[in-house]
């Protein structure tokens, strides 16, 4: 483990023994001591630039500062300064009106795959006072869509945060069945069936707008997704789920789960975990793995999507929002079917952010993903400058750029090479989608004649243009969004393996 400096970035597997606590309970550990640290990143800047980025952005009078500004200059007879605020504010605004291109280093998808949307049917309520709707996950169980989401007064920690658990049969209306609160944040929500129950996963962070601080994951079972039992604690204390599927069906169900465990937003090291249940309570290590050495991977990553390809090998895109020693954006995993614990990845990350990605297959083998788009490079700072410091850079910078919604194609295995370029393709932009949005629940459209039709859950900012900073989208009213969704191949398109 690296104390200081740049953290290592490296697979896991493989078994270790003798150690009295297994890693992830170290770590475990190590994260109940550090939750009264109020830093981020090492330092208090991060917090100090949150709280005010929070003060100005939660106004919503800057026309009226604008022109106020202008009378003031007026009334003192600056008029010279009157001139340069005016034409201050028209080049800014022309400014703003101008879109950036696609980079270079996100290609188009071939032609021969496409993205079919149907309209967005908005599925959250509104809640005076709760404006923030997000962190959705959407499913089918019998014959009704059952869709959870975070409902709040902010995007940040809250102790004012719900669950709230909807349900529908046409996805036009739906109908509030249950809600949970116990006075922390609530968020990453994961809806999952298995041995004919339904389950929700979500985890419980300090309610503390500056930081991220996880608590515990939080479990209930439903039978008819109505009556909910009281939610409990499960896996590890800090430990935060990020995706669980479910293959196969009645007996021999097995769950997966991916999630990570570690200092995310600190200077310490960050464990992604994979793991897989039977009765989608007792986890364990997929072999090679073991309890004593159960990270497939150690470093930076923290969200991170999983896929099966036709031949049952494993793809994962994970988030490198913390950096590591192999840079920070996105890293591309891949594992044998023979040892799906055994992860290797990308010499050099992307250096773009996928964010919230969710990886979804088509009947042909093409691997979609469905994840945030940010047209600017992550990798923001220098190289050359401290580890801690372009690590403040980077999210300080991909804070103040605009975000959007997409779709992509994960080109095949054999097309990344060791730095992946061009492995992650565009398809289509969500139209409609601004400010704070891009994180995705992908479930299969009931009643679709083939593996190609699904149900898209999203959520976005309501009152933004296409251009407003990520920090001002996550200050203002956010919905959550269904979309039905269907990916049409031509003949012979699928490059899968």
């Amino acid at each position: 483990r690296v104390a200081r400096g740049k953290r290592g970035g490296g697979g896991g597997g493989g078994g270790g023994g003798g150690a009295k606590m297994s890693e992830a309970e170290r770590m475990e550990e190590e994260m109940r001591n550090l939750r009264d640290d109020g830093k981020l990143a090492g330092s208090n800047l991060l917090s100090f630039l949150h709280w005010l980025g929070m003060l100005i952005f939660s106004s919503a009078r800057y026309k009226e500062a604008f022109w106020g500004l202008v009378a003031i200059t007026l009334l003192f007879r600056w008029f010279s300064c009157t001139v340069a605020a005016l034409l201050a504010g028209l080049f800014a605004t022309l400014a703003s009106y101008k879109r950036p291109p696609r980079p270079e280093g996100i290609p188009l998808a071939p032609m021969g795959l496409d993205v079919l949307l149907g309209r967005p049917i908005q599925a959250s309520k509104d809640v005076p006072g709760l404006i923030s709707n997000n962190n959705v996950t959407v499913t089918s169980f019998g014959d009704k869509y059952i869709l959870a989401y975070r409902q709040s007064d902010v995007h940040f920690p809250s102790g004012k945060t719900r669950i709230v658990v909807a349900h529908s049969t046409d996805l036009c209306s739906w109908s509030v069945e249950w809600t949970y609160a116990n006075g922390c944040d609530l968020r990453e929500v994961l809806l999952f069936e298995i041995q004919g129950k339904l389950m929700l996963y979500f985890f419980s962070l300090k309610p503390a707008h500056g930081q991220f601080k996880p608590l515990h994951i939080f479990y209930t079972t439903s039978k008819d997704g109505k009556a909910w039992q009281d939610p409990e604690q499960v896996c590890y204390e800090g430990e935060v789920p990020w995706e669980i599927k479910v293959f196969g069906e009645g007996a021999d169900a097995v769950a997966y789960k991916s999630s990570y465990l570690g200092d995310h937003y600190g200077t310490k090291e960050v464990l992604v975990l994979f793991e897989f249940s039977k009765d989608g309570l007792k986890w364990e290590p997929v072999p090679p793995c073991t309890k004593e050495s159960s990270a497939v991977y150690r470093g930076g990553i923290s969200e991170v999507s999983f896929e099966f390809t036709k031949a049952g090998d494993l793809v994962a895109l994970g988030r490198n929002e913390d950096g590591d020693t192999t840079g920070f954006g996105t890293q591309l995993f891949y594992a044998k079917r023979e040892s799906l614990g055994t992860w290797t990845h990308l010499k050099v990350c992307l250096p773009w952010r996928f964010d919230s990605p969710r990886l979804a297959s088509t009947s042909s083998g093409e691997i979609l993903l469905f994840a945030r788009y940010a047209p600017n490079r992550y990798q923001w700072a220098p190289s050359w400058i401290d580890f801690g410091h372009q690590k403040i850079i980077n999210l300080v910078m991909c804070s103040l750029f605009w975000k959007s919604a997409a779709v992509y194609r994960l080109a095949p295995r054999s097309e990344w090479g060791e730095e992946g370029a061009g492995a992650v393709q565009l398809i289509r932009c969500f139209e409609g989608s601004a400010g704070d949005t891009g994180f995705f629940s992908v479930t299969r459209e009931r009643g679709a004649k083939d593996a190609d039709g699904w149900v898209v859950a999203n959520y976005t900012s309501t009152t933004c243009h296409s251009h407003a900073p990520w920090i001002y989208g996550q200050m203002m009213p956010s919905h959550v969004y269904v979309f039905r969704c269907r990916a049409v191949a031509t003949a012979g398109s699928s490059a899968a393996s």
